[in-house]
């Protein structure tokens, strides 16, 4: 499902695409006969989803399916809204501000934002009616303190997506080019195992390029998703990176100053300068799946969870994909509440909304058709679990499908799963999400409205400097120091010293 430019992984916690939900729901049966359905009307919601599969022109079968399921078991009738990842926030935005029906939305990062300006409704009062199953099994797969990440002055603002929230950092490459290349995946034990790979792949192929392209969106870098967790990096639910904690001093600084950041940065230098990556990695727009589908690239870095991705990722490339772990994850609050399902504060079917969520997380029936569409014409049964595309039909000539969403929406133990994929992989997901070492900092969400405008400025500086930077196609030495002192001169001290008195507050809290 990956990204813009290819590095396919969360910069500061986001995920986006790439990773497969994991989860553990109730059968379809269970959930419909405790929804919360009279029957005495049908309440009608708009529900918009991100796909990362080509978006049809004709919507309508998929969404008569959909409403086939959903007016008969909670009276709920829906218009399903599709929009590409790079539309999404945006049309979301304008019917948010423009008054426009929007009942059901995802976060994509920007949990806080769209709390601090008063967009979403608190659930806390709708749930135990209406959301019960859905957020008993949020408790269950992955523990009880997981709607903290969505709370803030005690309200519940969202539902996380149930998945495969663990997302180590990989190196997806082609294994067929290293074969070639005469390089064992065994030699991989850390990203300092890396260059070694990309020289024997060059000096095999020298048309190939080794690595990337880097994606320098900076809410979506592998290069800082990779710091992140071999650093124990916190950004405390915030993408700007200014006011982040490393380790657990509890000590908020900024991490482009941070030696974590320079050191990372000038691995990212040494491979440009090594012609491991492209020149123009910083501003071309053809990605790393591109990249590598087309043959002339070999790998690039994502966050995912589990073990069976590189057989997604091969039926997506048309080659054959591995992945090997080079970091792990650490949790923080933004890992869970990043992709999160808010239900608007202008909507007027906020029980009905609930309801609707509450079928999404605990319904197989209605989960897979929103995801694969309408079974003989979009998709195959093969057995109880795993699906496939009809005779000489791909993801790009179904006339739907919305399977690369499936880390991004309901619970992914009740997803189907495209054939080949081991369903013990899901399980694997699961245990993960309670094993993997958490930030002493889970549950903090930190409150920008003190320092919206710093925010808003900071944001632009990091925008301007940080893709150069991440591509390593500048200089960390010389730009570094101007990086860091545009962040100053734009507030970044406001931000940490902000974020530093909420997480004190919110620490004496917890004892």
């Amino acid at each position: 499902m990956k990204n813009k430019k290819g590095l396919g992984s969360l910069l500061l916690s986001m995920v986006v695409c790439g990773s497969l939900l994991s989860a553990c729901g109730s059968n379809s049966n269970t959930s419909a006969k405790n929804s919360g359905n009279d029957n005495a009307k049908v309440a009608e919601i708009v529900f918009a989803l991100p796909s990362f599969n080509r978006i049809p022109d004709d919507l309508s079968k998929v969404t008569n399916a959909i409403n086939a399921i959903t007016t008969k078991k909670i009276g709920v009738k829906v218009d399903f809204r599709l929009y590409g990842p790079a539309d999404y926030a945006q049309k979301v935005n304008l019917a948010l501000q423009s008054g426009e029906k929007m009942d059901i939305f995802t976060t994509l990062g920007q949990f806080s934002n769209y709390v601090s300006k008063s967009q979403v409704a608190p659930l806390e009062k709708l749930l135990p009616q209406y959301g019960k199953e859905m957020t008993a099994i949020l408790d269950k797969d992955f523990g009880p303190d997981i709607l903290k990440t969505t709370t803030m002055d005690g309200h519940i603002y969202g539902i996380p997506v149930n998945k495969g929230m663990a997302l180590p950092t990989n190196i997806i490459y082609n294994a067929d080019m290293m074969a070639d290349a005469g390089v064992s995946a065994d030699t991989i034990q850390s990203v300092e195992d890396l260059p070694a790979v990309f020289a024997a792949v060059k000096k095999k192929s020298p048309d190939v390029v080794p690595f990337g392209p880097i994606n320098v969106n900076p809410t979506d870098t592998g290069l800082v998703n990779l710091m992140k967790g071999a650093s124990k990096v916190d950004y405390l639910t915030d993408t700007t990176g200014v006011g982040v904690v490393i380790g657990d001093n509890g000590k908020v600084v900024n991490f482009y100053e941070s030696d974590v950041f320079k050191n990372g940065v000038k691995m990212m230098r040494d491979w440009y300068n090594a012609g491991y990556l492209q020149k123009d990695t910083a501003t071309t727009t053809v990605n790393a799946m591109e990249m590598v589908s087309s043959g002339r690239g070999f790998s690039f870095l994502g966050g995912y969870s589990g073990m069976e991705v590189g057989k997604t990722l091969s039926a997506q490339a048309g080659k054959k994909m591995e992945t090997k772990r080079i970091a792990p994850f650490y949790f923080d609050t933004s890992a869970v509440n990043a992709v999160t399902w808010m239900v608007s504060s202008t909507s007027k079917e906020t029980e009905a909304s609930v309801k609707f969520l509450n079928l999404l997380y605990t319904d197989t029936d209605l989960i897979n058709t929103i995801l694969y569409g309408v079974e003989g014409e979009d998709y195959l049964k093969v057995d109880e679990h795993h699906v496939k595309f009809p005779e000489g039909k791909d993801a790009n000539t179904v006339p739907y499908t919305a399977m690369l969403s499936s880390g991004i929406v309901g619970s992914e133990s009740l997803q189907y799963q495209f054939e080949g994929i081991n369903w013990s992989d899901i399980e694997l997901k699961l245990k993960e999400n309670k094993d993997t070492e958490r930030s002493p900092y889970f549950g903090f969400i930190f409150d920008q409205s003190p320092v919206k405008t710093q925010m808003s400025a900071v944001n632009n500086v990091v925008s301007q400097f940080l893709p150069a930077l991440v591509s390593g196609s500048v200089d960390p030495e010389t730009i570094i120091p101007k990086f860091n002192s545009a962040l100053k001169d734009a507030g970044a001290g406001a931000i940490i010293d902000s974020k530093q008195e909420q997480l004190d507050k919110w620490l004496a809290a917890q004892k």
